[in-house]
């Protein structure tokens, strides 16, 4: 346990030198941040269960002329009901970080705001969250992949609760 901390905190170390994951050295405005967004790329739950609650999220955001990306399960693509792309998560071997570059190759890099509703963060959606988002990367409070994402929301009891907020934050709900 303690060796799987030690080296996942020097490969989120490394990937921050190398500056492959979004991080601010200093406060920045959120509305300055959001203000010309375009393209969202969002990281579904694996758990068919979180699955469903965040979908119906989902079909709330109000924001028009925004392009969405889905990253999901190959097995909840078709589930998806999402009228925009959708690419899915690579099969990855036992162990869990860090995560290959080639194996998620086919997720484009250039998102603005970069969402993992997963409601507890593996290596896999917080490194394709961390390293996607251009502008912001918004992520629920876990213990040691805190810092592949720009914003924190606390887990509410509810987890509806939660992905809505996280869709606040992000800017893609109307106020």
């Amino acid at each position: 346990m303690i060796l799987r901390q030690l080296r996942l905190a020097m490969w989120i170390s490394r990937l921050k030198r190398k500056k492959e994951i979004l991080f601010f050295p200093k406060p920045v405005n959120i509305q300055e941040q959001l203000a010309d967004m375009r393209t969202v790329c969002i990281c579904m739950p694996a758990d068919h269960k979180y699955f469903y609650e965040a979908r119906s999220c989902i079909q709330e955001i109000s924001k028009k002329n925004i392009k969405i990306t889905l990253i999901l399960s190959r097995e909840l693509e078709l589930l998806a009901e999402h009228h925009g792309k959708t690419e899915v998560y690579p099969l990855l071997a036992s162990k869990p970080f860090p995560i290959p570059k080639d194996k998620i190759g086919h997720i484009p890099t250039a998102f603005d705001v970069a969402l993992d509703l997963s409601p507890e963060p593996c290596p896999l959606t917080a490194y394709i969250t961390g390293t996607r988002g251009k502008k912001l990367t918004v992520g629920l409070k876990s213990t040691d992949l805190d810092p592949f994402y720009t914003i924190l929301v606390n887990p509410a009891e509810n987890y509806s609760e939660s992905v809505m907020t996280l869709l606040s934050v992000a800017g893609l709900l109307s106020e």
